[in-house]
């Protein structure tokens, strides 16, 4: 059944980033514009994503094309402790250089009843990327760090949405509305926050 319910997402991702691109082969301009902003999903769509498995996922709209040598890199940072502890799921190097509604996502499935995981899903505009992290804590939040229409800038990461956990009994919201890390990632003892990050493209 969890691999069913694996095989269920990728499926209902796949037809919402390919209902909602539009990528067309096109020159790239001298200057780049990139927008992102929160999306929000229609009663059928929730409906589709309730039957994956999936308690808590949040989709944002990329729209821009960049550059030759730029890249989008989109990755997972992990904190312990309010301290930064490494980059999960990072993906770099987008074949893609023009995004129309271009939707991206972060999601998480709590496998804490089977053996005591969490796992985290990086929905890419080609493709889904996964991995597992243990998990022990008892309550935890999950909120957007933007409110509307942001635009990237270069070589400045943007944090789009924050799962916090603690093993206590009270902890503070994670949520935010410009893109920066949430105030309440100290009181945490553990933190994924969804990132991306406009910059240069790496050189082979």
């Amino acid at each position: 059944m969890r691999y069913f319910k694996s095989y269920c997402l990728f499926i209902v991702i796949t037809l919402l980033l390919t209902g909602c691109e539009g990528v067309e082969a096109e020159k790239s301009p001298s200057n780049s514009k990139l927008t992102i902003e929160s999306y929000s999903m229609s009663e059928k769509e929730t409906l589709l994503i309730s039957k994956t498995g999936v308690e808590q996922i949040k989709f944002f709209k990329l729209n821009g094309t960049l550059k030759e040598d730029d890249d989008l890199q989109f990755s997972v940072e992990v904190f312990e402790n309010g301290k930064f502890k490494e980059e999960l799921l990072k993906t770099w190097d987008e074949f893609e250089t023009k995004y129309n509604d271009s939707l991206i996502s972060f999601g998480i499935i709590d496998n804490r009843d089977e053996d005591h995981s969490l796992k985290l899903l990086n929905g890419i505009p080609s493709g889904l990327a996964t991995t597992f992290y243990s998990n022990n804590m008892t309550t935890s939040s999950f909120g957007l760090l933007i409110d509307g229409k942001m635009t990237l800038e270069k070589n400045k990461p943007i944090y789009l949405t924050a799962w916090l956990g603690t093993t206590k009994n009270e902890l503070r919201s994670g949520s935010g509305t410009t893109g920066e890390l949430p105030q309440g990632i100290e009181e945490a003892e553990l933190a994924f926050i969804y990132k991306v990050l406009w910059t240069d493209k790496e050189k082979k």
